[in-house]
């Protein structure tokens, strides 16, 4: 859909202007954002997630992003190979 589009890319350029991160991956599908990737803080993670809550239309948000550490790291960048 479109307005999934529209949402996702919205949610995407405040993460980037307020916060400056580039290791979150949006997805919203209907009125539902999911948040994957790593963040260096719970204070980022939670700044991520007001974002997507504070979206036109947004009725859920699923937060599945993980604080950084030597491990989770790893993880995620072996996802992207």
């Amino acid at each position: 859909m479109e307005e999934n589009k529209i949402v996702q890319e919205i949610i995407e350029n405040n993460i980037d202007f307020n916060l400056n991160v580039n290791t979150v991956n949006v997805s919203v599908i209907g009125n539902n954002v999911t948040l994957k990737g790593i963040v260096y803080s719970n204070e980022e993670k939670d700044q991520i997630e007001n974002i997507a809550w504070n979206a036109y239309g947004v009725k859920s948000v699923s937060n599945q992003l993980s604080i950084y550490n030597e491990t989770t790291n790893k993880r995620f960048y072996n996802s992207l190979i």
